[in-house]
Formats: structure tokens, C-alpha cells, sequence
């Protein structure tokens, strides 16, 4: 039972951030429109909710990609316990942009519940799964998506780096005891040619 609440609230947390601002105006308040003007530099984000530090890790492998292209991203995962849910925000250089995102080869492939939010507008991707009737995410090494991208003529090169994904995810991972946990992060550098 818990496992379901704690898989409805993360469900319930990711499908709302895919309402798009512009398609909600009237509802917007003045901080969240100066948050969505503020530049992606992870300075200007709401303070963090009290989350347990981990040994886990989240990086991403370097990338180099010429102007014009497509390119991968591979994010990949350190897991030093099982997880019931995992929750993966991203921000991309200016000029990329983001396609789409694949569980293919991961660790998270066998989840059903694999929610995806792609906001081009501010460069963010945010990527969750969320084990229902499968087991626990393991406390392995291995792939946990890869993020696809389109290098566009004026795409700088830059890191990609974890971000604050509105209205309330962060990089996190929920632990078996239910306790939001917060994996150590490596950004990775896109190299644009």
C-alpha cells in the first residue's frame, strides 16, 4: 500500500509539471513568471526541501557533436540501495535541443510507469520512473536513459547539469524506507563543433 501511495504522489508530482506556463497564464503568480524569466544557472531556483544526503551517483558522459547534428546524451547511475522511484531533471547548453528521451538498455527498461517532460523553452528535460507492480529500482551501476538532442546552428558548447524542474522536482531518488534521497551529481560537458 505505501508503495502505491509513494508511486501516486510522484505520478501526481510529474504529470502536473506538464501543463506548460503559457497554457495556464491566469493561474501563474508573479514569482513563478520572474522564476521562469530567471536564467538556467541554478542560482535563482527555490531552496531545496530537507532531503537525506547518498553515496549514490548520477553523471553524464561527455558528448561532442557538430552544429546541425543529432547526439546522445547517456546519463548513468550509481545506486547504493534499492529505490522505489527515481526523478532525473536536466538543462542543456542554449541552441540544443532536446527530441526525446530512451530507457532502451537501462536500468530503469523493465518500468512500465517511465514518466517524460521535455520544456525547450527553458532547455530542461525532466525524466522519472516509477516502479507500480515491478520490482525496486536496483542498487546497481548502469544506463538510466539517454537523452536525445538536436545541435542547432547558434548551440554553444556547455554542461549539462541538473537542474530544478517546476513545480517541486529535484534530482532525487525515493528509498525503500520512503525518505527522499539526493544522489551525489556529475554535470558532463557538451562539446559543440
Amino acid at each position: 500500500m505505501k508503495r502505491m501511495v509513494t508511486a501516486a504522489v510522484l505520478a501526481a508530482l510529474v504529470l502536473a509539471c506538464g501543463q506548460k506556463a503559457e497554457q495556464r497564464p491566469a493561474q501563474q503568480t508573479q514569482a513563478q513568471t520572474q522564476t521562469q524569466q530567471q536564467p538556467q544557472t541554478g542560482k535563482q531556483e527555490p531552496p531545496r526541501p530537507a532531503i537525506k544526503q547518498s553515496d549514490a551517483r548520477v553523471w553524464i558522459d561527455p558528448v561532442t557533436a557538430a552544429k546541425g547534428s543529432t547526439a546522445a546524451i547517456k546519463v548513468q547511475y550509481y545506486g547504493v540501495e534499492e529505490a522505489k522511484a527515481i526523478v532525473i531533471p536536466l538543462v542543456v547548453p542554449s541552441g540544443v535541443t532536446i527530441d526525446s528521451v530512451s530507457y532502451a538498455g537501462s536500468i530503469l527498461e523493465f518500468i512500465a510507469t517511465r514518466p517524460i517532460n521535455i520544456d525547450n523553452d527553458n532547455h530542461r528535460v525532466l525524466f522519472t520512473a516509477i516502479p507500480t507492480t515491478e520490482p525496486n529500482i536496483p542498487a546497481k551501476e548502469g544506463l538510466l536513459g539517454t537523452v536525445y538532442v538536436t545541435i542547432g546552428p547558434n548551440a554553444e558548447s556547455g554542461d549539462i547539469e541538473e537542474t530544478f524542474f517546476p513545480p517541486g522536482n529535484y534530482l532525487t531518488y525515493v528509498d525503500t524506507a520512503n525518505a527522499l534521497i539526493e544522489p551525489h551529481f556529475q554535470p558532463g560537458k557538451l562539446t559543440v563543433q
